[in-house]
């Protein structure tokens, strides 16, 4: 016969691992992975507390566990997701002053348009394949930089 318990921490451990690989990105999914695993954890201890005489008490313990776990779990959650997005907007308003107290780029010279030479391939066999017709193209003159402004 099986045990149920070993099942169930099982199971709880399987669900917890899900949950830490998918990844947060938005204050929702932040607060449900934090109360997802507060709450496993929670009845994971809750279901190793005494659970009194033949086990009486272990399905209360585990609720109990699941409960407490899960609102610590939420809070955690939303703090850690506000921090995280805290840290983000001060890094991208550090990014916005670094730009504008740059000096502007002087101006130089532009660049050249390349020439290019293109030729038209008929198809041909090549040994025991077929090469269809094609264009080839070749540059001529490559980009440089122009020596007058226009």
């Amino acid at each position: 016969m099986k045990n149920k318990t070993s099942d169930f921490y099982y199971l709880t451990l399987v669900w917890v691992i899900a949950l830490v690989l998918q990844g947060c990105a938005t204050q929702g999914k932040s607060i449900a992975l934090g109360g997802g695993i507060g709450a496993s954890a929670g009845a994971l201890i809750g279901g190793i507390a005494d659970p009194g005489r033949n086990g009486e008490y272990r399905t209360r313990n585990v609720i109990i566990g699941s409960a407490l776990g899960g609102v610590a779990g939420i809070a955690t959650g939303a703090l850690v997701h506000d921090s995280s997005e805290e840290k983000q907007k001060e890094a991208y308003l550090a990014g916005q002053k670094s730009v504008k107290n740059r000096p502007p780029l002087p101006d130089g010279p532009g660049l050249t348009t390349p020439a290019v030479k293109v030729d038209w391939v008929e198809g041909r066999a090549v040994g025991n394949k077929w090469v269809d017709g094609h264009y080839e193209r070749t540059i001529t003159e490559g980009i440089r930089w122009e020596t007058e402004k226009e």
